[in-house]
């Protein structure tokens, strides 16, 4: 059996500051989630986009985590694009849980929301593993 997977995750945001819940089980061959990605189509979809996480009903990333802190450009190798984790979190079929919120203000007060590049689809890779 292979000793990586990068398993995916993906969330259809529709409109400017939706929030959506996110469910999944991680894979049951791979023994811990390693760490963590997000990709956006585009890089101006990154500014306020936020993402909550929970592994087996323990949080990782509170509701206001924002992306930008879990994601990378081209210029970062993709071998080093996660956001690895310290601590070990089990995979094994894992319910993973959470809530990605678009980043584009729905506040009135900041005009005109924006609705080019919608929708669009955001992508959560784990990189799930069974090596310690």
């Amino acid at each position: 059996m292979k000793k990586h997977k990068f398993q995916q995750i993906r969330v259809t945001v529709n409109s400017p500051g939706e929030s959506l819940r996110l469910s999944a089980q991680t894979d049951k061959q791979y023994a811990r989630i390693r760490g963590i990605y997000v990709s956006l189509p585009q890089e101006s979809l990154i500014a306020g986009t936020m993402l909550g996480l929970k592994v087996n009903n323990q949080e990782i990333f509170e509701d206001l985590h924002e992306v930008k802190l879990l994601t990378s450009g081209n210029q970062v190798a993709p071998n080093q694009k996660f956001f690895v984790f310290e601590e070990h979190l089990d995979a094994a079929g894992s319910a993973i849980e959470g809530r990605l919120t678009d980043g584009a203000s729905s506040d009135p007060l900041q005009g005109d929301l924006p609705t080019e590049g919608y929708p669009y689809e955001a992508k959560i890779y784990l990189w799930l593993s069974n090596e310690n």
